[in-house]
């Protein structure tokens, strides 16, 4: 399995994601590309995707301390993962 992993330390940019985020993504490429309905590419965005990039996050520090700021975080970030799935269809 090949991950869609950047070879060059400087990140494109209009890069939505760092490289140790891409990396952490493209784990379950192959696995949300097997799914033959939108169902199943849901469940697997939701229980694998959407759960390791979040630990990702909450590993680094990168989550905010205050609840509100982490509500209207996780809708942007929720916002940008789904728009760049639908394009970057992992």
């Amino acid at each position: 399995m090949s991950l869609n992993i950047p070879k060059t330390r400087k990140p494109r940019r209009d890069a939505l994601y760092s490289r140790d985020e891409i990396a952490v993504i493209s784990k379950h490429k192959e696995e949300y590309r097997q799914q033959t309905t939108r169902a199943l590419r849901g469940h697997v965005f939701k229980t694998k995707i959407l759960v390791d990039i979040y630990n990702f996050w909450l590993a680094k520090g990168m989550q905010p301390v205050d609840d509100e700021e982490s509500l209207k975080r996780m809708k942007v970030n929720l916002l940008l993962i789904i728009d760049s799935l639908s394009f970057i269809h992992i």
